[in-house]
């Protein structure tokens, strides 16, 4: 079971929103200027040498995890084709509900994910709404949800497995 990719999809997911993360603080700091004349009308945005850098390497990472994600995500199908996973299931695939006992630590897991949510998202709405900081500090405090659920999933999981080890 510790090689299996749905349990290996939670850390998957938090690369991506890492890498997403990574991208977002690129392109948050772009020197806009808009000339709208009666003659002319342009915008030209402009990024620093380090922005550029990280916005390019994050896409270049990401497009290059997106390859081995898929490259791995084929594998499991090939070896378990009675467990196949669409890459554009609407449930999500870490959930291992294969028996009884899978069943009960994806509930656990995800009862804790739940109770995450439902104190993490108000929150959340409060800061979207009151705070006076840029747009890039909610969409990176979204990320940060995003990724703290997936981190809260993945730690039930493991710990479950690491009992049944022993």
């Amino acid at each position: 079971m510790k090689n299996d990719f749905r349990m290996k999809y939670p850390l998957w997911m938090m690369g991506f929103i890492l890498v997403l993360g990574m991208f977002l603080f690129g392109v948050s700091s772009p020197v806009t200027d808009i000339v709208n004349t009666e003659t002319e009308q342009s915008m030209s945005v402009e990024y620093g040498l380090i922005a550029g850098f990280v916005i390019i390497g994050s896409l270049l990472l990401y497009f290059l995890m997106l390859i081995i994600f898929y490259v791995q995500l084929r594998r499991h199908n090939e070896k378990n084709p009675t467990q196949k996973i669409s890459p554009f299931a609407v449930r999500p695939p870490e959930y291992l509900e294969q028996d009884e006992g899978m069943t009960h630590i994806t509930r656990k897991a995800s009862q804790k994910v739940y109770s995450f949510m439902i104190w993490s998202l108000p929150m959340l709405a409060v800061f979207a709404m009151f705070s006076p900081l840029s747009r890039i500090y909610t969409v990176l405090a979204i990320l940060l949800v995003a990724f703290i659920q997936y981190v809260i999933y993945y730690l039930e999981i493991r710990k479950h497995f690491k009992e049944e080890k022993e």
